[in-house]
């Protein structure tokens, strides 16, 4: 969230898709280096990590898509 709320000051616009692709491969990356380390997908932890992840920045940016903020 982080990473996408730092990409949408820069960007000064909610609904720029650059700071939620980001943010993506962001998790993306994180989720690499955690396979990495543990030698092993955990795909619950993984998709569960995902999803918390990336959630609200995917709500906010199709909200702000649909003009409701």
């Amino acid at each position: 969230m982080a990473v996408w709320v730092v990409g949408v000051a820069v960007a000064g616009d909610v609904g720029a898709i650059w700071p939620l692709a980001v943010a993506i491969v962001a998790e993306l990356a994180n989720e690499t280096l955690d396979r990495l380390r543990t030698g092993s997908w955990r795909i619950a932890d993984t998709t569960q990590d995902i999803v918390n992840s990336v959630l609200w920045p995917v709500v906010l940016f199709t909200l702000a898509r649909v003009g409701v903020i």
